[in-house]
Parts: structure tokens; C-alpha cells; sequence
């Protein structure tokens, strides 16, 4: 449409300058001694007009032979900028095809700018890494962090020590990263998980924290490994009392009265000569929940005074008549005061609710002792059955 628009107006140019030359009755005198010229006003404005054209035109020309070089080399430049593009779209692809091998060796030794050279490198090494390629993951980390790439590198560098259960040197990483983006939600991931491999419960009860403020990970999740962490730094009191009694001071009251953080506290009171505290802490938790493990564990304990466990034992009875767990409790209990009769009524009640082996092999003990030996070896082989059924 444009070119039909432009020939409209070069004829309708043509027509105007053919009509005013044929009435147009001006003329030139050109005189250059001893020469002389007449010209038509019009042949005389054409020919200037002319003049003008060719002029810029030669001008265009010249200066278009002196940039060749220059517009030859942008030409490349643009080809060869392109290639490189397909190329990395090409690793991209191999990438994302799971072509570990095709994406190693195209990403690996791609060149263009450096903003993407870094991110080359990192794809290059998760492949390498899939590929189990240790020489050249490292080789391209490396690379990596040379050309900008840092906090990728030591992100994905950890990621892979963490898989290798390299705990260690991953945290060498993590903090390499931290360095660049303290306050980054993945690296305080990694670092969780790094310091839970090492034991270090007291940095993953920071780091608990840091992830709340966050909001980087699911308040069910976080209060898993908060039970986690206050278990495991319990235990690793148990040889300090008075580590142990601060700590547990510090432990929120809803964790107190966790069945998980309980029996790890618990325990390790009881380690610590302190069984009436471990009675008081399983009686909270237990008069909270209902949990069979801590109705075990209460029967293990050899508090100050056994009769207060027992009478604690059956008011929980009342609430759990049916508890065969609970009966047994009672039963060893009963047991170590010599209450006799008491602790075979309850094993008798706790086998007709739910026979077990612990209650077999304690009702076995009864009869032993008692002088009924035929029936403690039924009972005995009860037990063995139930062994051999699981």
C-alpha cells in the first residue's frame, strides 16, 4: 500500500512539472566566458534538484564503503550471538529433557556473557551431579562462582553434600552463602537439616525461630522438629543437673506436656537420680494425652514413694478401665511392693484384654515363685507363640 501511495505522488510531481514547463515562459543564462548557455527555468531546477540527489547519494555511498568493516563485523557479531543463543536454548532443552550428558557438555563449555556463563555452570554441575560426574560438578561450581553465580553455586553445592550425608562440608557452603544472602529462606533450610545431621540442637532451635519469623515453613512442621530439638537437647543434659533443670525451665509449657518431649525428659531425669520429677513430668503429660509408651515408662520409674504411683495408676484406671498397657503398669508396679495377689489380678485383666508377651513372661514369674511351675510354662510357651506371631 505505501509504494502504491508513493508512485501516486511521483506522477502527479511529473504532471505538475510537465505542465509548468510547458507554459512556464522563465529561463537561465549560464555565461562562462567565452561560453554561453539558455536553459529552460524548469530544465534548470530539475537539474539542480538533480545535483542535490546525486550529491547525497555519493555521500551515502562513501560513507557506507568506510563502515563496511564495521557493519561486516556487527553482522558476525549478530550471527554469532544468535549461535550462541541456540546453543544455550539447546542445553536448556537437554536440561530439562534429562540429556544429563548432552546438557553437561553444552552448558559446560558455553561462552557469551558472564551473567549467563555463571548460570550455565550451575545447570552444568546439576547435571554432572545426576550424572555422578564429582570431578566435573566440582570443576563447574567452580566456574560458576568465577563469573557471578556465587550464591547458586554454594546453594546447589550444598544441596549435594547434604544428598552425600556430608553434613560438614555443607555447612562450609551454607555459611560461604550466607556470607551473600543472610536472611535466604532455602539456605535456612539447608542449614536446619545440616545441623539436625550434626547434632547441634541448640543452632536448629535458633534456626526454628528464624523460619517462624519468616514464615518459611509449615507451623505443623516447625513444631515437629521443635519436639525434636527439645528431646534431643534433654538428652544431651542428662549429664549436667543443672543444665537439665534450666533447660526444662525454658521448655514452653505446651512442649512440657508432649508425650515426646516427656519421655525424653523423663529419661533423662531419671539418668540423673531425679525420679520423682520424671513421675511428675509423665503424670502431666499423661493427664494431658493418653499415651501408652509414658503408661510403660511410668511403671519403670522407682519413684520416693511407690504407693503414690499405684494409687495414681488406678485413678487413671478408672478413666481407662480397659487398658491392658495400664494393668500391666499396675501389675509390675504391685510387683515390686510384693503385692502379690494385686499384681496377678491385674496381669490376669490385662491378658483378657489384650493378651501380650511381657504379660505372659510376668505371669510365668508369678507362678514360678508361687511353686506352680506347669503353669508358668504355659504361660512361657503363651509368650513364645506370641513372639513367633509377630
Amino acid at each position: 500500500m505505501r509504494w502504491l501511495i508513493s508512485l501516486l505522488i511521483i506522477v502527479v510531481l511529473a504532471a505538475g512539472l510537465a505542465m509548468a514547463g510547458r507554459y512556464d515562459p522563465g529561463y537561465v543564462v549560464l555565461v562562462y566566458p567565452p561560453w554561453r548557455m539558455e536553459i529552460s527555468f524548469i530544465s534548470f531546477v530539475l537539474m539542480l534538484v538533480g545535483l542535490v540527489v546525486g550529491g547525497i547519494l555519493l555521500l551515502r555511498l562513501t560513507l557506507l564503503t568506510l563502515n563496511l568493516p564495521r557493519i561486516v563485523r556487527e553482522q558476525r557479531e549478530r550471527r554469532a550471538a544468535q549461535k550462541r543463543d541456540e546453543n544455550f536454548a539447546g542445553g536448556l532443552k537437554a536440561y530439562t529433557e534429562h540429556r544429563y550428558q548432552d546438557a553437561e557438555q553444552i552448558l559446560g563449555k558455553w561462552q557469551g556473557d558472564a551473567t549467563r556463563i555463571g548460570v550455565a555452570r550451575v545447570l552444568a554441575a546439576h547435571a554432572a551431579q545426576d550424572m555422578r560426574a564429582s570431578a566435573q560438578r566440582e570443576r563447574h561450581v567452580r566456574e560458576a562462582a568465577e563469573h557471578g553465580a556465587e550464591l547458586a553455586a554454594q546453594l546447589f553445592e550444598a544441596e549435594t553434600l547434604l544428598d552425600m550425608k556430608d553434613a560438614t562440608g555443607a555447612l562450609v557452603a551454607i555459611q560461604s552463602a550466607r556470607a551473600i544472602a543472610p536472611q535466604h529462606t532455602a539456605l535456612l533450610r539447608l542449614e536446619l537439616k545440616a545441623r539436625q545431621m550434626t547434632g547441634q540442637w541448640d543452632e536448629v532451635d535458633k534456626l526454628l525461630d528464624a523460619l517462624t519469623r519468616s514464615n518459611a515453613m509449615e507451623p505443623a512442621t516447625i513444631a515437629q522438629l521443635r519436639r525434636m530439638a527439645y528431646a534431643e537437647n534433654l538428652r544431651r543434659r542428662a549429664e549436667d543437673d543443672r543444665a537439665l533443670l534450666e533447660y526444662w525451665k525454658k521448655v514452653p509449657a505446651d512442649f512440657k506436656t508432649d508425650a515426646f518431649v516427656a519421655r525424653a525428659a523423663a529419661r533423662a531425669f531419671m539418668q540423673r537420680g531425679g525420679a520423682d520429677t520424671a513421675l511428675d513430668v509423665i503424670e502431666a503429660a499423661l493427664n494431658r494425652d493418653w499415651h501408652e509408651d509414658l503408661v510403660t515408662l511410668y511403671g519403670d520409674v522407682r519413684g520416693s514413694s511407690p504407693t503414690r504411683q499405684i494409687e495414681q495408676a488406678e485413678k487413671w484406671l478408672h478413666a481407662q478401665p480397659r487398658d491392658a498397657q495400664l494393668l500391666l503398669t499396675l501389675a509390675h508396679l504391685c510387683s515390686v511392693q510384693e503385692l502379690w495377689g494385686k499384681a496377678q489380678s491385674y496381669l490376669e485383666a490385662s491378658l483378657a484384654v489384650a493378651p501380650s508377651t511381657e504379660a505372659h513372661i510376668r505371669m510365668a514369674e508369678l507362678r514360678t515363685q508361687s511353686g506352680q511351675t506347669g503353669e508358668a510354662c504355659q504361660h512361657y510357651q503363651k509368650a513364645l507363640a506370641l513372639c513367633r506371631a509377630q
